[in-house]
């Protein structure tokens, strides 16, 4: 028989360890959230033309369901805390695969935007479970490191989606990626049911006075904030090169459409290196000199996208190369931000993983909307990297000495 305490509204069970899920489960969970987003981009102009819509009401197909990501993360975050990881995570599935559907079968713009909605809210819930389940079973001494790995693992999804998003739009339709994505999460849906235990030591009841308190004690944590914040712009201003990267490539440099995906996709290759990097660095650098690493190494590679694009020297291959460096930069930085934060609070990990999340997937949507700003993609693109890589390195700054 299990003990129970109950200690200012959290309910703690003790004599029983928490089971430990399959890191593959964790992966496909969390990447059901990103590859709709990343599989999605090469088939931007496709849409635009199929519906009928401006480049701006194109972009909003990848804005709405980084802002549905940005919404949904902190309330699955004190959500998972009251009831479990486990039947959160099946609610969420459900909802990501009945927003493909709507995704399928939407004939008009409004329609889409509502699937790519609900996709994202249950997108949401994938993400920040598999980060507050391997906080979970891993505690403070192997979050960073396995946080680390995770990230690297789910990683490489993405960086082959939008090869094969690319693929399937120009052999068949942009339909056929949702198709693709509805299979997808029917499978963790299934595998879930099989596989997940329940790993969630501690339950805070859920109510309205609690959630105000949990996300005013993350609030009143300067740490947490400026890590989170300066984490968030450091790792998902990138998004913005997403959405403008259709227009960059062939609007301006006239690459074929079916190549896209490799400008995309192979980037984040970077991303998957800065991440293996951060988890070496443990037990040799310490988080806040690795953050302002990242940092600099971001302001760097930003600013130089603005010179050669002020200059006129950007090539396709340039812009590889120099948000190749971007993306490593973001790698750095967001699974040890990820880490840092998780650590701060351990007793509020899902509340903690949601407001990280958020604040990604916030600093993510509104740069996907400036991009959109302006007759030249590129312009527009540089400069929204590069504000953002100098406001994230001020904040990682200040993050460094916080209590």
């Amino acid at each position: 028989m299990n003990d129970r305490i109950v200690v200012a509204g959290t309910e703690t069970r003790t004599g029983k360890r928490a089971g430990r899920p399959p890191l593959w489960l964790l992966v496909a969970l969390a990447s059901t959230g990103t590859l709709a987003m990343h599989m999605f981009v090469p088939a931007l102009p496709f849409t635009a033309q199929t519906l009928g819509i401006s480049t701006q009401e194109s972009q909003l197909v990848l804005t709405v369901y980084i802002l549905g990501l940005a919404v949904g993360q902190p309330i699955y975050g004190p959500v998972t805390d009251a009831f479990g990881r486990r039947p959160v995570v099946i609610a969420a599935m459900m909802l990501y695969a009945l927003g493909t559907l709507v995704c399928i079968l939407a004939a008009s713009l409004p329609a889409l935007l509502s699937g790519r909605l609900l996709q994202a809210l249950g997108g949401a819930g994938g993400i920040t479970l598999a980060r507050a389940i391997v906080r979970d079973v891993s505690g403070p001494g192997g979050s960073q490191k396995d946080i680390s790995l995770l990230n690297l693992i789910m990683l490489t999804a993405p960086a082959i989606s939008p090869v094969i998003g690319g693929w399937i739009v120009v052999q068949g339709s942009w339909r056929g990626i949702f198709v693709f994505l509805l299979v997808l999460a029917a499978t963790v849906l299934m595998l879930s049911l099989r596989l997940l235990p329940e790993t969630a030591r501690h339950r805070k009841r859920l109510t309205f006075q609690v959630l105000l308190a949990d996300f005013r004690a993350l609030a009143m944590k300067r740490q947490f904030i400026c890590i989170a914040v300066g984490g968030a712009l450091g790792s998902t201003a990138t998004y913005g090169y997403f959405a403008a990267a259709p227009y960059i490539l062939i609007q301006q440099m006239e690459v074929q459409p079916e190549n896209v995906g490799y400008f995309v996709g192979g980037i984040l290759v970077g991303a998957i290196s800065g991440t293996f990097i951060s988890r070496l660095r443990v037990g040799h650098m310490s988080q806040s000199a690795f953050l302002q690493f990242g940092g600099l190494l971001a302001v760097a590679a930003s600013g130089a996208f603005l010179a050669a694009v002020l200059t006129e020297v950007l090539t396709p291959a340039l812009l590889f190369a120099l948000t190749f460096v971007l993306m490593f930069a973001a790698g750095c930085i967001s699974a040890t931000a990820l880490a840092a934060s998780l650590d701060s609070v351990p007793q509020l990990a899902g509340s903690a993983a949601g407001l990280f999340g958020a604040a990604q997937m916030s600093f993510g949507a509104l740069s996907t909307v400036l991009v959109g700003f302006g007759t030249r993609p590129d312009l527009s693109c540089a400069l929204t990297l590069f504000s953002a890589a100098l406001l994230s390195l001020a904040l990682l700054y200040l993050g460094k000495s916080g209590a």
